[in-house]
């Protein structure tokens, strides 16, 4: 195999290490290993071994299962080209061991291209589990464990700022964790999140989730953090050719500390009580390259719980105080007793622009005329939601949009009071899974916000513009850098 560091040697080198290798399980009794926040001092402890890591892997040639190449490819191939191309120049035309390990683990990231969206958990902790082995066999070091950014902190020092370790280019020990294709907020220590008209650092919303699944129009715990703060901080570390884009996101060393922190996440989000579902997508198998470059297949619900596959965090992220009205909202998340209704809808699709886009949503024809379009006093205990589904970019935007919701015939309002959230176009992209570059859907692409208390508000103040209309405004945090975003589909749906 090519590069400076071969295979063989560092396997003949490390095989009487004592590492924790193999299966996801750990000897009965054994102490789970422990990963630290970046910014503690075992995390820095931790960075210095990672670096050493990431410098070695860098040095192994692309053909090499444990090389950095190899990794970054395994979530997804450079954007530039497709996944069979890359495999010819790299592999040849003939087929090996090795080449057919790539064609099965390159590309399979979970899921930006079509796939359950139940996969997105398990398949990154799978992703980052057999990564962490690799850094151990690489690095010599049995002990270390990958840190995690805690870029949701309630210190703001901590609060969305990218650790010291990964904005250091000059530095002997660190400089091979800096990438010069980020953010400047992201490289210059500032809280990357500083322009948003929000704090959109807040998890609170989704790790009071009741179910994992999402439940038709309202999301579920995994949904909401994927399409949330994962692809939020994809888009304000990165652009367009780095962490802002799925081909190049696993490129950035910075990519295994966030994803670190999203699988301490699910780790506390059941902690404090919420449960994986059983469901026979959790029967799907992945291959990866195990700490010794070797073919391993396990299915996603072997992951489940981090627990049992050896390892733990020093901290959890504490169950947020219930919402005012989080309680009707986990009765019907976890029961979905009532079928959804679409009320509204908007005409057309909205394409979004570097200005506010103003979108109408009108009732459908034949729902009950209410007084505020989406609350229906009869129904005091259901929900009204905002869906956003069909998301699509032609390439990143590399900004956050805004939502706002506003009666229709008062003037837009872009305030605290009528604000609804905000997206992100992070897995809104076409991507090549090997089959060119439209071999690939999107899939089911939604994102879903609680507006009831918005609505509520208006029918309280006998806002009687509201009856048959809502303006949607959707407004860019930044100028977007292209890519004509769009949103296919716009409803307002009770339940």
């Amino acid at each position: 195999m090519s590069g400076s560091f071969s295979r063989r040697s560092f396997v003949k080198g490390l095989a009487t290490a004592p590492l924790f290798l193999g299966a996801p399980s750990f000897v009965r009794g054994a102490e789970p290993l422990v990963r630290y926040g970046a910014t503690s001092a075992q995390g820095m402890q931790m960075l210095a071994i990672y670096a050493d890591a990431v410098r070695k892997m860098q040095a192994l040639g692309p053909d090499n299962p444990m090389s950095w190449l190899w990794q970054w490819y395994t979530h997804f191939v450079d954007g530039a080209t497709t996944k069979s191309n890359e495999i010819s120049r790299i592999f040849g035309t003939s087929t090996t061991a090795t080449s057919s390990l790539a064609n099965e683990t390159w590309n399979t990231c979970q899921s930006h291209a079509g796939q359950n969206s139940n996969h997105f958990m398990p398949w990154h902790r799978m992703f980052v589990f057999y990564f962490e082995h690799i850094v151990r066999r690489v690095s010599g070091r049995p002990d270390f464990t990958l840190p995690y950014w805690d870029y949701t902190s309630s210190d703001p020092a901590k609060r969305g700022i990218v650790p010291a370790p990964f904005r250091l280019p000059a530095d002997p020990v660190f400089d091979c964790l800096y990438r010069p294709d980020r953010t400047t907020l992201a490289n210059s220590g500032q809280p990357i999140h500083k322009y948003q008209p929000t704090d959109v650092m807040d998890i609170s919303a989704a790790m009071r989730c009741a179910n994992y699944s999402s439940v038709n129009g309202v999301m579920g715990f995994c949904r909401s953090i994927d399409s949330g703060i994962h692809g939020r901080i994809h888009v304000l570390v990165g652009n367009s050719k780095n962490m802002g884009a799925v081909p190049y996101a696993g490129r950035d060393p910075l990519f295994w500390v966030h994803h670190s922190s999203i699988d301490r996440m699910w780790e506390s989000w059941n902690r404090n009580g919420g449960k994986n579902p059983v469901a026979s997508w959790g029967n799907t198998p992945f291959v990866f390259a195990d700490a010794n470059g070797v073919r391993i297949s396990r299915p996603l619900k072997d992951f489940f719980s981090a627990l049992t596959l050896g390892y733990t965090y020093d901290s959890f992220v504490p169950k947020p105080a219930a919402a005012a009205t989080s309680a009707a909202t986990t009765t019907l998340m976890a029961k979905a007793e009532s079928a959804p209704q679409e009320i509204a809808q908007m005409r057309g699709e909205a394409d979004l622009s570097d200005r506010p886009v103003h979108v109408p949503l009108v009732r459908i024809i034949g729902t009950k005329p209410t007084p505020v379009l989406g609350f229906d006093p009869d129904q005091p205990a259901s929900r009204t939601y905002l869906v956003l589904r069909d998301l699509h970019t032609w390439s990143q935007p590399e900004v956050l949009f805004h939502i706002y919701l506003s009666p229709g015939g008062q003037g837009v309002k872009m305030d605290k009071s009528n604000y609804v959230g905000n997206i992100n176009f992070f897995d809104a992209e076409f991507h090549d899974h090997g089959n060119g570059a439209m071999g690939d859907v999107i899939g089911d692409n939604f994102q879903s916000f609680d507006v009831t208390d918005i609505v509520r508000r208006l029918a309280r103040s006998g806002a009687g513009d509201a009856r048959d209309a809502l303006v949607v405004t959707i407004a860019p945090a930044g100028r977007p850098t292209g890519g004509n975003p769009m949103v296919g589909r716009i409803t307002l749906v009770r339940q």
